[in-house]
């Protein structure tokens, strides 16, 4: 017992040295899940070995400059981040330069949110919770209803050679991103996959949409073009 509440003193004092470190980038304690480091195995795959799968699990594979607010409030300025979509995970470090090894988990919390470069994060909880809430781009938020893009990955795994004239098949993962309106209270409608059900979404406006849409030949199942659309039902 003894052992184990040294050990905690230990952690503690070797966080908060750490935290002290980051003044520059402006850390504060509670941005991060403490002592939880990266280490993904998920889908029996190896994220860091990239020669062993095709595609990404990560919206970018590559960590960019972001800034971290909670609650409106800047918290950390200038320091790398990527989004894991697999996971569901923001992962952070100080510098860019800094080792993968180095990174850590950003606290999931409907209170914080992420910068990156122009794409901004919010982390959206299920039923109060955060077990099966998630991270959400907002692509854009009007006055009247916003528009939010889910990142999904489907996953293939991979197959093994059949025979000797054959070739193994590396895992894959594949975009199949999910589009939301959301009000400002908060109410998400999920996008379906067909035009002709994405209009219904419209509602009361479906007239005033299928016009609009038809007048400028959109297609709703182009992200662009779906914004457009969007921009111009805010204005309804």
């Amino acid at each position: 017992m003894k052992k184990a509440i040294l050990t905690l003193i230990l952690c503690v004092l070797t966080l908060n040295t750490a935290i002290a470190q980051f003044d520059s980038a402006m850390f504060v304690s509670d941005v991060f899940l403490l002592d939880t480091y990266i280490k993904r195995q998920n889908k029996d795959v190896n994220f860091k070995n990239t020669k062993s799968y095709k595609g990404t699990p990560y919206n970018n594979p590559n960590y960019l400059l972001g800034n971290i607010y909670k609650e409106g409030k800047l918290l950390a300025e200038k320091i790398a981040i990527r989004y894991n979509a697999v996971a569901d995970e923001m992962e952070v470090k100080q510098y860019l330069s800094d080792s993968d090894d180095n990174a850590r988990v950003l606290t999931k919390s409907q209170d914080i949110y992420v910068k990156i470069i122009d794409d901004i994060y919010v982390f959206v909880p299920y039923q109060g919770g955060v077990e099966k809430g998630g991270y959400f781009q907002v692509t854009f938020e009007g006055n009247n209803i916003a528009l939010y893009k889910k990142h999904i990955k489907d996953f293939s795994p991979k197959k093994k050679a059949t025979s000797s004239i054959t070739k193994p098949i590396p895992a894959v993962f594949k975009d199949k991103p999910v589009f939301y309106l959301v009000t400002k209270k908060g109410t998400f409608y999920q996008m379906p996959k067909s035009r002709t059900k994405k209009l219904k979404v419209f509602g009361e406006k479906l007239k005033e949409m299928k016009d609009f849409t038809k007048q400028n030949n959109l297609n709703l199942n182009n992200e662009k073009e779906l914004l457009i659309a969007v921009k111009y039902y805010d204005t309804l």
